[in-house]
């Protein structure tokens, strides 16, 4: 009869421990669903595509990565504004899809572009992929409705650009997480 040398309370610790593993990739596949989730809600100009992406960026801060609090509360901050905003403009401005898919896709552009460089440097790219997006459909048929350049264009860009430049940034921020993890 063969007895194991590892003493029972040790195995029920690495039982333990692949459980937690188990547990961080699972919350770490939930994650990144809410995160693929938030990028298609901004580009159908949904109020939820923020908050379902910063729950996918506070999951992967709280489990995965081992960070301080400041980036998470910042982009919290970020999260609360944004909602704030889009529940205080008009309905008919929050509703619209005109755009969206513009400013959205290079918001996108943008951040991975500027995150080829630094973290910094994604804010900047996502600003700018979502102010160059807005002027692209500006100068389609159907984007002369904008009346580039206008306070019209400058409000519309704002409403859809914030948004679309916060959720962004947070996808950004947690590839740049998880692309450490894996780097270690």
């Amino acid at each position: 009869m063969m007895t194991s040398s590892i003493p029972y309370t040790h195995i029920s610790t690495i039982r333990l421990m692949g459980t937690a593993a188990t547990v961080i990739i699972a919350i770490t596949v939930v994650c990144i669903l809410l995160l693929i989730a938030g990028i298609i809600l901004t580009f159908m100009s949904s109020r939820l595509a923020c908050v379902t992406t910063y729950l996918g960026l506070l999951g992967i801060g709280l489990t995965v990565v081992n960070i301080s609090a400041t980036p998470l509360a910042f982009w919290g901050i970020s999260t609360g504004i944004v909602m704030c905003l889009e529940y205080m403009l008009p309905k008919k401005i929050t509703s619209s899809r005109r755009g969206v898919g513009y400013i959205a896709g290079a918001a996108l552009a943008g951040t991975f572009v500027g995150l080829a460089m630094s973290h910094e440097w994604m804010i900047i790219g996502a600003v700018a992929g979502a102010t160059l997006g807005g002027i692209a459909y500006s100068r389609t048929p159907a984007g002369r409705i904008m009346e580039f350049p206008s306070s019209k264009f400058l409000n519309y860009l704002c409403a859809k650009g914030l948004p679309a430049v916060v959720t962004m940034c947070m996808v950004g921020t947690s590839v740049l997480w998880l692309a450490a993890i894996l780097n270690q």
